[in-house]
C-alpha cells in the first residue's frame, strides 16, 4: 500500500509541475517540466502504483 501512496504523491508532484509551468509561464520551470529527469520520475511512480497494485491483489488472492 505505500508503494500506491508514495507513487501517487510523486506522480501528483510531476502533474503539479506541469501545472505551475502552464500558470507561471516561467521560462526555467518549462525546462524542467521538459527535462528528461521529470520523465523518469513519471514513469518510475507509474510503476511504483503498478507494483503496489500488483502487490495487493495478490494479497487478496493469497488471502491473507
Amino acid at each position: 500500500m505505500g508503494l500506491i501512496i508514495f507513487g501517487a504523491v510523486l506522480l501528483g508532484g510531476v502533474l503539479g509541475l506541469f501545472y505551475l509551468k502552464d500558470k507561471l509561464r516561467i521560462a526555467w520551470l518549462a525546462r524542467l517540466a521538459y527535462s528528461e529527469f521529470i520523465m523518469r520520475l513519471a514513469v518510475v511512480a507509474a510503476a511504483l502504483i503498478l507494483i503496489g497494485l500488483l502487490a495487493v491483489v495478490n494479497d487478496l488472492v493469497a488471502g491473507s
